[in-house]
């Protein structure tokens, strides 16, 4: 269990490396305490490359958690290409090994990554310094700097306003539109001890200042109160608030898009599942009701082209009277005969449905139902009489030929 911020026992632990130093000034080394342990260059530089790819990470956060959870969470989230070493080194502090070139690019320069929705703060380390003094209080987030007008949008203009938010890394003027809005994306290492940049002002000349709001992507939560990382309003002193004391909020977030250009959608490649149309028209079934409903005879178009080994290859005239008892099959035409007494006279001459004859139509009734254990004491019962009769039969034979001996 990880416990994260400084209490009694960090308090405790500090107390203890002091009086390990008075007592080390009156210590007596004895023999065996003098046994150095020598490590020569070779095995240093040996070392050395199997430590190049080693950083320290703290959860921002003073509450307790469970390591085990934590790694389980970045090796699934990661998904590197081989495993990392993921150690616990104290309360909220760890180190992170990578093997090999790619992954240690994949976690230092993505992210950022969350735990909880707390974000995990990652730094390299030069694997020598002092763990605990090692100071972790950035973490590298993605923002957004919108409505920044078009004649602005040069990149001595850009510089000046990204490093309002934070220690810029990366710039990027054009980019996929992932999110809904007109912006400059910019990568930037911020203080999570410092209230976030809600705005950054440009100033124009003539037209005064113009306040650009910044919005951030997949960032951990914060307080509405006090802009800081890793708590919310609520945990921000008493957690009782006014509603004008409400500086921040979720208008900060960068929003997704539902549709970009140039992915194809997944309801627009199958139009019509799942119970609605694709965009852009009909659905797939209407189109398929259309093509069976006899409209398409009306493009003259659409010639019968196909031929097959049992397909007439003398073509049909589509526009010729075409008798209703026909049914073409096969290029052969057969004649429905309908016997005058079947149908309806009166509902024949009164246009109304007409009918055939009831007791020719009426399917026969299913089979009565049995019941399976009926039906396999049946069975049973079967192969019993079966079974006695062959037993009289041979009983009999052996009857017969006892006395035909008999006679003899």
């Amino acid at each position: 269990m990880a416990i994260a911020g400084k209490g009694s026992g960090a308090g405790r632990k500090d107390e203890g490396d002091e009086a390990l130093a008075r007592a080390l000034k009156n210590l007596e080394l004895r023999e065996g305490e003098l046994d150095d342990v020598f490590i020569t260059e070779q095995d240093l530089a040996s070392m050395r490359k199997k430590a190049r790819w080693l950083a320290v990470a703290r959860l921002n956060t003073r509450k307790t958690f469970s390591s085990e959870a934590l790694f389980e969470t970045l090796r699934y989230v990661w998904g590197l290409a081989m495993d990392p070493e993921l150690r616990e080194v104290d309360d909220n502090l760890f180190t992170f090994k990578f093997f090999c070139l790619g992954d240690w690019n994949k976690v230092m320069n993505q992210g950022p990554w969350l735990f909880r929705k707390l974000d995990v703060m990652i730094a390299e380390y030069d694997r020598m310094s002092d763990l605990a003094m090692v100071l972790l209080n950035r973490v590298a987030v993605w923002a957004q700097i919108h409505s920044l007008p078009e004649l602005y949008r040069d990149q001595s203009v850009v510089d000046q306003l990204v490093r309002r938010i934070g220690q810029v890394k990366s710039v990027e003027m054009t980019h996929k539109r992932w999110y809904e809005g007109d912006y400059i994306r910019v990568r930037a290492s911020i203080d999570v001890a410092k209230p976030l940049i809600r705005f950054v002002p440009l100033n124009i000349g003539s037209e005064g200042r113009k306040m650009l709001p910044v919005k951030y992507e997949k960032i951990g939560y914060f307080c509405d109160v006090c802009g800081v990382l890793g708590h919310d309003l609520e945990e921000c002193g008493d957690g009782i608030h006014k509603d004008e004391d409400i500086q921040y909020g979720k208008w900060m977030l960068a929003k997704r898009r539902s549709q970009i250009s140039g992915v194809p959608s997944f309801r627009a490649s199958f139009p019509g599942h799942f119970g609605g149309r694709g965009r852009g028209g009909r659905s797939g079934f209407e189109g398929a009701r259309k093509r069976l409903s006899g409209d398409v005879f009306a493009d003259d178009d659409l010639d019968d082209t196909t031929s097959s080994p049992i397909k007439d290859p003398k073509p049909v005239d589509m526009d010729e009277d075409r008798d209703p008892n026909k049914v073409i099959d096969g290029g052969a035409a057969k004649r429905l005969d309908f016997e005058e007494s079947d149908m309806d006279a009166d509902s024949h001459s009164n246009g109304n449905d007409c009918s055939v004859g009831e007791e020719e139509l009426t399917p026969p009734p299913p089979p009565p139902y049995t019941n399976p254990r009926d039906k396999k004491a049946r069975k049973v019962d079967e192969n019993s009489s079966r079974t006695s009769s062959t037993d009289n039969d041979k009983l009999a034979k052996l009857v017969a030929s006892s006395e035909e001996d008999r006679q003899a």
